[in-house]
């Protein structure tokens, strides 16, 4: 799963983005259209946020029982990779996203939704925890 912190990477950026899981290029008018909607400036999180988000994910996975894999949380964006029984991936997402804007205290803090890449395979697995590692914000995980 990848999210980003609100504001951060809108309809029609310019680095494309995700719609309904699909790659969409850049739109100016729609990134400027998005831009001015916006409820609210967007959100960047501190190092403080990302370790006090980091903490709130480890836990949110220990209560529901999800196996995390690997995790890298940064300024204005998340990579957490995980396995989840049998809840939906709506409902972890949403579960996991909730605690970790509860646990930073603002309003609001990742957009609507979020990026899924489903792993059928060991190798697959290997290349996504390969990808988040690679990361500025990846966190070590002991014992998982």
């Amino acid at each position: 799963m990848t999210t980003t912190t609100y504001g951060t990477w809108l309809p029609g950026d310019l680095r494309g983005y995700v719609d309904n899981g699909r790659v969409v290029q850049s739109d100016p008018l729609l990134e400027s259209n998005a831009k001015r909607i916006m409820r609210a400036g967007a959100v960047y999180l501190t190092e403080v946020e990302q370790k006090t988000s980091f903490e709130a994910l480890v836990a949110a996975c220990d209560e529901f029982n999800y196996r995390l894999i690997a995790v890298s949380i940064e300024s204005w964006h998340a990579h957490v990779l995980l396995s989840h029984g049998g809840d939906g991936v709506a409902k972890v997402a949403g579960r996991l996203k909730n605690r970790m804007r509860q646990a930073v205290g603002k309003g609001k803090v990742w957009t609507e939704g979020y990026d899924k890449r489903y792993c059928f395979t060991e190798a697959e697995v290997q290349a996504r925890y390969e990808y988040i590692a690679g990361h500025d914000g990846y966190r070590p995980l002991c014992d998982r």
